[in-house]
């Protein structure tokens, strides 16, 4: 069944409508799609890079995840202008926000949001929000897309919730070859396997910090696949 959507998904003249907006009390509006399968499904947010449109990153992230699930992209706290955002580093409030955005698209659509076993995927900065946030919430974080990880992101009890969530989380950490961060990333990928962690981890040839909008299907479709696998 998922063969032919993501053909038609794939290709590039495909148009992608705007994101529908879900207010998130005491926080920024959340930009979100709807699942192209019926049924509960789950929750994939997306927490954008710092400078990052919401808005426009969620529109790229509709074309690679809705065939899995609700695509959610919440609004970092601090207004960059121009449809810009950031999160501070503040992952404390980026949590706060991340809890707030599924319940607010619950509180919406009932029982068609997951409330566990989600995805959260984070961005540079927001690799940072997300690193912090999955670690501490692996009940609704259980699978992590983390672009651009970097093992400085983590500190304190994280080697022990490493350990305590073992069975509990999927991990796939993704960099380009080029980006600055590469290194971090891979010692990231040493202490996950250092605490017998599931997780990948590709380096991607050719690639900086960014992943091109053309080539966003090709690369994350299959991590996506994979972090939500039933095995």
């Amino acid at each position: 069944m998922l063969a032919p959507m993501r053909q038609a998904w794939a290709k590039a003249a495909t148009p992608i409508p705007d994101p529908q907006r879900i207010e998130v009390p005491g926080y920024p509006d959340a930009f979100y799609y709807r699942p192209r399968v019926r049924g509960m499904r789950p929750v994939i947010m997306y927490l954008h890079g710092r400078g990052g449109n919401p808005m426009e990153e969620c529109r790229k992230w509709a074309k690679v995840a809705t065939q899995f699930g609700w695509v959610v992209c919440p609004q970092g706290p601090v207004d960059k202008g121009g449809g810009a955002r950031a999160w501070d580093n503040n992952a404390i409030l980026g949590g706060q926000i991340a809890d707030a955005t599924v319940k607010a698209l619950r509180a919406k659509y009932k029982r068609r949001v997951q409330l566990h076993g989600n995805v959260l995927i984070g961005f540079s900065e927001g690799a940072f929000v997300a690193m912090q946030v999955a670690i501490h919430d692996t009940s609704t974080w259980s699978r992590w897309l983390i672009l651009a990880a970097n093992d400085q992101y983590w500190w304190g009890d994280a080697p022990q919730l490493l350990d305590d969530n073992r069975k509990k989380v999927r991990i796939y950490l993704f960099t380009g070859e080029t980006d600055a961060v590469v290194e971090n990333t891979k010692r990231v990928g040493d202490m996950l396997k250092a605490h017998k962690m599931r997780y990948k981890m590709k380096i991607a040839t050719g690639m900086g910090h960014e992943v091109p909008t053309d080539r966003m299907v090709t690369n994350y479709r299959r991590p996506l696949s994979w972090l939500l696998a039933t095995k």
